[in-house]
């Protein structure tokens, strides 16, 4: 469960980031984000990772892309439904009712993730699956380190030295 909820945190940390790299490149700004382009990095990654096969990484990134496009699209619905419905503004009770909407969301991934088990089983073992979650979870922690790495200023802790 633990794991569970650190992965859809930072599912919501990577959509965070990618709508933050879309507003920038629609204010003109020099860096722009390729969903492309993270995607075949995010492919590359997994496949050594967890040491799928061609022709494994080619039956299975379809359902995975897939996949990742339905739960970004569940993190859309909740954060426009939470801004149109509660505003910027919050009061306690406000921050209940959102705090449960958006953990509604979380449970919907959930069970999307593992319907999606079914599907994935078509395409490799189980162990590879295993070895899928595992690739995810430390590609994400590779993105977050490449980002600060960078020297992104939006993404750098001021406090820490």
């Amino acid at each position: 469960m633990k794991k569970t909820i650190i992965f859809i945190f930072a599912l919501f940390a990577f959509s965070t980031t990618f709508f933050a790299q879309e507003q920038n490149r629609k204010e003109g700004n020099k860096k722009r984000f390729s969903l492309e382009e993270f995607q075949n990095h995010q492919r590359e990654f997994i496949t050594n990772h967890a040491r799928l096969t061609p022709e494994e990484a080619e039956s299975f990134f379809p359902i995975f892309f897939e996949l990742q496009k339905k739960k970004w699209l569940i993190n859309k619905e909740a954060r426009d439904k939470v801004d149109s419905k509660y505003g910027k503004e919050h009061s306690e009770e406000k921050s209940l009712l959102i705090v449960n909407e958006l953990a509604d969301a979380k449970i919907k991934i959930a069970e999307l993730e593992k319907e999606y088990i079914e599907k994935y089983l078509k395409a490799i073992p189980a162990k590879k699956i295993l070895g899928v979650q595992r690739a995810e979870d430390n590609f994400q922690k590779y993105m977050l380190k490449r980002m600060w790495d960078r020297g992104d200023k939006n993404h750098r802790n001021p406090h820490r030295k």
